[in-house]
């Protein structure tokens, strides 16, 4: 089934195993011989009794074996009994030990008591206090059953009872858990959940698992009664039924509960309805289908809610809302080229906030959507080329009014590349038509030869490489731009020359390299004004053909780019302690002959002589063998700087990192003069204690303003089954319906469940 079941594993514990045993004495104990060993054997004429004592084996013509310290057989009542250390072995090595078995095999009886043990071959274990099976009737009663399975799920029931012949296993007064290795200080089994039951009552035959009268408790304490819960047993991949419950509170509209039923409609087709009921506001339903075809998949989600019950909150408006998003994928063969990829989207939302207030997310959107896109593509693939090809309308959602919509027919990108002992060569065509902002329109066919020798080194070590790039532009526009109807044609042919000279230093632990770098490059031709991009020039744009990173404003003129790069590598174990140093930096400048007014300003490569621009990194890494500690320390720094070297015009610093329990993350961007002018620190924190519990901080701040953007602190714990947290948020975003907030939640997540459960706590801190 799609979704995991809440019992699933519950017949790889008592339902398997003791299936599996019993079915295998069927055809060990009907009319068979016994071949008896042992260190004494004594025959008591007469009663017709043998006697094997010491180390007692017995074995039948199909070979099993029974093994004790000793073993009678009653050859005038027909009666098998064992006695100490009893243990029997069938021929698919599914074992049962007890203290004693008795085998009555005229009434076709198997009996074992005291300390009864059930392993089967897949390594799942049953504790029993006694067990009867009758062949001749095919039922079976157990006592007191623990069980084990060997992916560590629990459950427990006072007395089980098996049909053979009706298909069905019924376990009275019944615990199942997934949790494992938990115990209080009396050394007693003491889950952190647990799902306990009347009866349990497997269908084997209708491959059911049904539940009555159940509650789910927290520890001891009782959380979510069930008077029935059905679902499929673990050999069925689909089946219609309820899904796990969930509830969970969201800010802005309060606590929620949400109750899923899946649907099978035919082996291709199914289909999850879930209603989700509001306490406070009006409730939502969701519906998710879902369809495979011979060479594809279909998936579809959609959503209604009457909208909101109160308007007396700031942005709320009347009126219902509803989403609809699908997918389509699929593949051909020799459409355009050998192999093709098509995918069609279609998504709505009816009010731009609606997934974002209800906090939905599925497999195909998420809350944080802004673009909703409509559209066909087409992917073929060929030796040495691809066609990307995409017609559709691209809604934003942070635009009311028409304007909004922008509509591509087509845009696509033809690439061929070809590799050659001397050089490589890519060609790249991107092609555009595109309507938007109502009336406007452009259609463009840009294309891009480049042309890369391999790199050639000199008698002195210099690696050189030179690069030839070929640029065509055809441009179309309407209603925009300087003239209404807008033309224009542009070639642009560039050349690069780079140069290298690495210095490198090898040692038994270390390894050193200096790299002094040249870029000289020249491209033909006038540029278009692209003064106003959001370009801020890095370490790796200096030495970039067109360091715009855009074919729609190729860099053109003579400019020099020149840098330095340096890499530091040590590796040593000392006092247990694996540690390895990594370290990185770079710094380097662009030179032009003219300055171009056309380059974009903030990265300042529209004067002669750019602001330098540099990196530095950092890593740590320390293994404690003796501690079996991994701690590590992470930072990134990225810098430009003017060219006296006196103002920083950003800095952007990240470190993260894992040390003695202890993880962090800090990020601080600061981003000034020609650049812009923002200035925030970002704090992550998280203190892992013992026992399972942690704490988590973040906060982000603008220090401009002094206003934080969020506040977020969490206490957590967490095991092999069960997370439980208390957190307190506080959010000063807004936008129409959605307010700033702050929240304190109480939450419990049952790993089965995966959804949280608990109480809102909110209204204690309003």
């Amino acid at each position: 089934m799609i979704k995991k079941k809440l019992i699933y594993t519950l017949s790889k514990i008592f339902i398997t195993s003791f299936f599996c045993f019993i079915i295998s004495l069927n055809f060990s104990l009907a009319k068979e011989t016994y071949e008896i060993k042992a260190k004494k054997i004594t025959y008591q004429n007469n009663e017709n009794i043998i006697f094997a004592e010491g180390n007692a084996i017995a074995t039948n013509q199909f070979g099993e074996t029974l093994s004790a310290d000793k073993i009678t057989y009653n050859r005038k009542k027909n009666i098998i009994l064992t006695f100490g250390n009893s243990k029997y072995l069938d021929k698919l090595l599914n074992s049962l030990e007890a203290e004693s078995f008795k085998f009555d095999i005229n009434a076709q009886v198997i009996e074992a008591q005291k300390n009864v043990k059930l392993i089967d071959q897949k390594g799942n274990k049953i504790f029993l206090s006694k067990i009867i099976y009758n062949k001749e009737n095919k039922k079976g009663f157990g006592y007191n059953i623990e069980a084990y399975t060997k992916d560590g799920s629990y459950s427990d029931a006072l007395e089980g009872e098996i049909n053979q012949v009706s298909g069905i296993l019924i376990l009275k007064k019944s615990k199942y858990t997934t949790c494992k290795k938990l115990f209080n200080k009396k050394d007693k089994f003491c889950p952190s959940w647990s799902l306990v039951s009347d009866a349990i009552k497997h269908d084997k035959k209708n491959k059911k698992i049904i539940h009555k009268n159940s509650f789910l408790k927290i520890k001891n304490i009782p959380v979510l009664y069930a008077p029935y819960l059905s679902h499929p047993d673990p050999s069925v991949k689909r089946q219609s039924g309820f899904l796990p419950p969930s509830i969970k509170t969201i800010s802005n509209i309060g606590r929620t509960l949400k109750i899923p039923y899946f649907k099978v409609i035919s082996k291709d087709k199914d289909i999850t309805i879930t209603p989700i009921y509001y306490f406070d506001e009006n409730s939502l339903i969701q519906t998710s289908y879902r369809q495979a075809t011979k060479n594809g998949f279909l998936k579809a989600e959609i959503g209604y809610s009457q909208g909101y019950k109160k308007h007396n909150k700031p942005g709320r408006t009347k009126g219902s809302r509803n989403f609809i998003f699908a997918n389509y994928n699929t593949n051909k063969k020799n459409i355009l080229f050998e192999k093709n990829d098509l995918e069609f989207k279609f998504q709505r939302i009816s009010q731009e906030n609606f997934v974002k207030v209800n906090k939905i997310n599925t497999t195909l959107f998420d809350e944080n959507i802004n673009v909703l896109e409509n559209s066909a593509r087409i992917q073929s693939y060929g030796d040495n080329k691809r066609l990307d090809l995409k017609a559709g309308v691209f809604e934003n959602l942070n635009v009311s009014n028409n304007s909004k919509y922008t509509y591509f027919l087509p845009n696509g990108v033809f690439s061929y590349n070809k590799l050659n002992k001397n050089y490589n060569l890519n060609l790249n065509s991107y092609f555009q038509g595109k309507k938007f902002d109502n009336n406007k329109k452009e259609g463009k066919v840009q294309n891009q030869l480049s042309i890369k020798s391999k790199d050639h080194l000199s008698n002195y070590g210099i690696k050189t490489n030179l690069k030839f790039t070929l640029y065509n532009q055809n441009k179309y526009n309407d209603n925009f731009g300087q003239n209404k109807d807008n033309l224009k044609i542009n070639n642009n042919f560039s050349f690069a020359l780079e140069n290298e000279l690495p210095f490198a230093k090898i040692k038994k632990n270390s390894f050193q390299l200096i790299s002094p770098k040249i870029f000289l490059k020249h491209t033909t031709g006038s540029m278009q004004n692209a003064s106003n991009n959001n370009k801020i020039l890095n370490y790796s744009d200096i030495f970039l053909i067109n360091r715009t990173n855009s074919l729609d404003t190729i860099e053109t003129g003579t400019s020099l780019g020149y840098g330095l790069n340096y890499d530091l590598s040590n590796k040593f174990i000392k006092n247990g302690k694996d540690k390895r140093i990594g370290t990185s930096f770079g710094i380097g400048q662009v030179l032009r002959d003219v300055k171009e007014e056309n380059m974009p300003t903030k990265s300042s490569l529209n004067k002669k002589s750019s602001d330098f621009t540099g990196f530095f990194n950092f890593d740590l890494n320390t293994d404690d063998i003796n501690k079996k500690l991994n701690n590590n320390i992470n930072l990134n720094y990225k810098f430009n700087i003017d060219n006296d070297f006196k103002n920083l015009f950003r800095n952007n610093l990240n470190i993260n990192g894992i040390y003695n329990n202890n993880q962090f993350n800090i990020t601080f961007d600061e981003k000034n003069n020609h650049i812009g002018n923002i200035r925030n620190l970002t704090l992550g924190y998280k203190k892992i204690f013992e026992n399972n519990y942690s704490i988590n901080i973040e906060n982000k701040k603008d220090l401009i303003t002094d206003r934080s953007e969020y506040k977020r602190l969490s206490i957590n714990f967490e095991n092999d089954c069960i997370i439980t947290s208390l957190s307190f948020s506080k959010d000063f975003y807004n936008d129409k319906d959605l307010q700033s907030t702050k929240s304190l939640i109480f939450g419990i997540t049952i790993k089965p469940f995966q959804e949280s459960l608990g109480p809102d706590l909110t209204n204690f801190i309003n």
